[in-house]
C-alpha cells in the first residue's frame, strides 16, 4: 500500500502507507463553519494508516539489493584510505556511477563503503520511493507531522489521529546485545589507527570520520538527539567532534556542562547504520519526533536499538561499528583544516574532544565513509534530493510558494530561488523574510531570489531572464545586515555574522512601479496547434 496525500484534488502516494495528509483550499472544513479566509491552504491529515512491508533492516540488506540491481561494485584492488578513496569515489560520483565496496584498504581487513548516496536514484531506493516524485511526497508527510496548528474542531482532529498514532507507535524497540555488539574492544584494543578511516584531501589535518551517527542526551534524560557530525582522529582513542552551536549535539553538551559541571558527557558514534536511520538524521523532522521514530516511519518497522555498554544512550542495533565514550569538561582541541563542501579548506576552530572507552562492532564490519568538497559530492546529491522535501514544508506556512530550489553550485544552501503566485505589492519581501526565519535550515542562506510562477526556478536561463528584465537594483534588492552566517563562510566580515541579500525578480504591481510594465511575448495557442498538426509534413525533422 502507499500513503495517500491529496493536494488540490490530486491524489499523492507515499510508499507503504495509506492516506497521510491532504492540502485543501479552505472555505471551511467538512461539517464545520469556515475559520480561514477563502483561498487559503493548509495540510491536514486524512483517512487511515497502514504499515508497509519492512525494508532494509540493516546496511547489508540494502547492499544486497544494490548488488542485485548491479548498482554496487566490489573493488578488490588494494587501495589506500589516504586520498585514493576520495579520488576513486569522486570520479565515480561525477559520472553517476555505482556504490563502491573496497575489500582491501591498507591491509586492515575491514571493507570500506563509499558513494552509497551518490545518485538520487539510490537515495530513493534506500527509502523505497520513486526518484521522480517520492521526495516531494516525503515532504508532504513531514509537513503533516510538523503542522504546528492545533486541530480546528473535531473533524480535523479525527483526521489527524491516524498519523499521530502511527508516529507514536514507531518509538524504537530496544533489544539486548544487538549485532552491533558482537565484538567488544576495550583498553589497548581501542586503536583507531587499525581502522581504514579516510583522509580526503592533501591539506587535511588528518583522518576524518564523516558518516558518524552521533547520539547524545541532555542532563534532563529526555529525548535523545541523533545527528551526523564529522570527527577528526587525533589519537588512537581521541577524536574531535565538530558540531555547530545550534545543532542538537552541541546544545545537549552545553546544557550538560551547565547542569552537571565536571561530570563526563556520554556520547556514542555509530558508523554503518541502516539507510532509514542515516537519512532520518539528515532530514528536517519536527523537534517532537525522534530520528529513530521517523526512521521507523520510513522503514515501516520500529527501529531496533541497543543500549550502550557504558551509558544509557541507545544506538542502532544493526550498526556496523559504534564508538562509545565521553567528553570531559573543558577537553577541546583545534579542529581542521579540512576540505569542505564549499570547495575550500575551512578555518581551524576549537571543538570538544571525545575519549573513546570502547569500540563495538559486527563481525566482518563494513566501514561507511565519504568525502566532502566542491559540488558535486555526496552531500550535494543528498541536498538535491531533499530539496523537494522542503517545498511542502514551506507551503504549510506559505501556500503561495509554487517551487523552491537550492542550487548545488551554491553549496546547496547559500542561494535559494523561490517561485511564487504573487498576490499583492511587497509580497516577494514577505517571502524572503519568511524563508529566512521559518526553518533553521535556511538561517545561513545568503541570497534569495523571488520569481513569478511563469519562471522555472530550476532553469537558470529563466531565472537570469527574470533578473535582467524585472529588477531595478535600487528598488528590488533588500540587504539585511548582521545576521547569522555559517562560520565556514570566510567571505563574511565576522565569523558567524554577515549580511543577506533578497532580490525581488517578480513583475511589479501598482505601488511598486509607476511605469507600464512589459507584456511577455507568446505565440497564440491556435497557431501552435496548427504547426503541431503539420510539423511532420514540413520535412524539417
Amino acid at each position: 500500500m502507499a500513503a495517500v496525500l491529496r493536494s488540490s484534488g490530486r491524489l499523492l502516494r507515499y510508499p507503504g502507507y495509506q492516506c497521510a495528509a491532504r492540502t485543501v483550499n479552505v472555505i471551511g472544513f467538512p461539517n464545520e463553519p469556515a475559520r480561514r479566509r477563502a483561498g487559503s491552504e493548509r495540510i491536514i491529515v486524512e483517512s487511515s494508516w497502514i504499515k508497509p512491508e519492512a525494508k532494509f533492516t540493516d546496511l547489508r540488506d540494502f547492499l544486497q539489493s544494490l548488488e542485485r540491481e548491479r548498482d554496487l561494485v566490489t573493488v578488490t584492488e588494494p587501495v589506500s584510505a589516504n586520498l585514493e578513496l576520495t579520488e576513486i569515489s569522486r570520479r565515480t560520483l561525477a559520472r553517476g556511477g555505482p556504490a563502491l565496496l573496497f575489500s582491501d584498504v591498507d591491509s586492515t581487513g575491514v571493507s570500506v563503503l563509499t558513494n552509497l548516496f551518490g545518485t538520487t536514484e539510490r537515495i530513493a531506493a534506500a527509502l523505497g520511493i520513486d526518484a521522480t516524485s517520492g521526495f516531494a511526497e516525503l515532504g508532504r508527510l513531514l509537513a503533516a507531522l510538523k503542522q504546528p496548528d492545533p486541530p480546528e474542531g473535531l473533524g480535523e482532529a479525527w483526521h489527524k489521529l491516524p498519523l499521530i498514532r502511527e508516529a507514536l507507535k514507531m518509538a524504537p524497540r530496544e533489544v539486548r546485545a544487538g549485532p552491533c555488539q558482537e565484538v567488544v574492544l576495550e583498553g589497548a584494543d581501542v586503536d583507531l589507527e587499525r581502522w581504514p578511516i579516510q583522509t580526503c584531501w592533501p591539506g587535511d589535518a588528518g583522518p576524518l570520520i564523516a558518516w558518524g551517527l552521533t547520539a547524545t542526551r541532555g542532563p534532563d534524560a529526555g529525548r535523545q538527539n541523533v545527528g551526523i557530525y564529522r570527527a577528526q582522529v587525533i589519537d588512537r582513542d581521541r577524536i574531535i567532534v565538530r558540531w555547530l552551536a545550534h545543532r542538537g549535539g552541541a546544545t545537549d553538551h552545553a546544557a550538560w556542562c551547565a547542569a552537571r559541571g565536571n561530570e563526563p558527557f556520554p556520547i556514542a558514534i555509530s558508523v554503518g547504520a541502516d539507510p532509514a536511520c542515516l537519512l532520518a538524521a539528515v532530514t528536517p523532522i519536527p523537534n517532537t519526533l525522534s530520528e529513530y521514530a521517523f526512521a521507523g516511519l520510513l522503514r515501516g518497522e520500529r527501529t531496533r536499538v541497543t543500549r550502550c555498554i557504558g551509558s544509557d544512550l541507545v544506538v542502532p542495533a544493526t550498526a556496523e561499528l559504534t564508538l562509545e565514550g565521553h567528553i570531559r569538561a573543558g577537553d577541546a582541541a583545534p579542529e581542521g583544516p579540512f576540505g569542505d563542501h564549499t570547495g575550500y579548506y575551512n578555518e581551524v576552530e576549537t571543538f570538544p574532544v571525545m575519549t573513546i572507552d570502547r569500540i563495538t562492532h559486527r563481525r566482518d564490519p563494513i566501514y561507511h565513509s565519504t568525502y566532502t568538497g566542491r559540488p558535486p559530492d555526496e552531500p550535494a546529491v543528498l541536498a538535491l534530493a531533499l530539496n523537494d522535501v522542503f517545498v511542502p514544508l514551506l507551503q504549510t506556512q506559505f501556500p503561495e510558494i509554487v517551487d523552491f530550489f537550492l542550487p548545488s553550485e551554491a553549496c546547496s544552501y547559500r542561494l535559494a530561488v523561490v517561485r511564487i503566485r504573487k498576490e499583492y505589492p511587497g509580497h516577494a519581501r514577505r517571502i524572503m523574510m519568511g524563508v529566512w526565519s521559518y526553518l533553521r535550515q535556511f538561517m545561513y542562506t545568503k541570497y534569495i531570489i523571488v520569481v513569478d510562477d511563469d519562471i522555472d526556478a530550476r532553469n537558470w536561463s529563466d531565472v537570469i531572464w527574470a533578473l535582467s528584465t524585472r529588477t531595478d537594483p535600487a528598488r528590488d534588492m533588500l540587504v539585511v545586515d548582521s545576521t547569522p552566517i555559517d562560520y565556514l563562510d570566510f567571505a563574511s566580515p565576522v565569523a558567524g555574522l554577515g549580511s543577506k541579500l533578497g532580490i525581488d525578480a517578480t513583475t511589479k504591481w501598482p505601488g511598486e512601479s509607476d511605469r507600464q510594465w512589459g507584456r511577455p511575448i507568446a505565440m497564440s495557442e491556435s497557431v501552435i496547434a496548427r504547426i503541431d498538426s503539420i510539423w511532420a509534413a514540413l520535412g524539417i525533422g
